[in-house]
């Protein structure tokens, strides 16, 4: 992990299934991370570990969530 403890619990890299089957290796230090927990607590999104890498997958799937909502499905494709 890059930040948080180093359980086993954190090894990289992270999983989530929602909104599809997405993965992240993350070597940085988020420096915004506690504002973001926040913001995933506020929108019922579940953290399992302490790592700022689970904070910024949870992130970008909240993120690809909302965009896969907003976009019109493609031609042949029903939601």
């Amino acid at each position: 992990p890059t930040a948080g403890s180093s359980s086993c619990a954190e090894a990289q890299p992270l999983y989530t299934n929602c909104p599809h089957g997405l993965c992240i290796a993350h070597n940085g230090t988020l420096t915004n991370t506690e504002e973001l927990r926040e913001v995933l607590a506020a929108e019922h999104r579940h953290l399992n570990t302490a790592s700022d890498s689970e904070v910024l997958l949870n992130i970008f799937a909240k993120e690809l969530e909302a965009s896969i909502r907003k976009s019109p499905p493609a031609p042949g494709q029903n939601r």
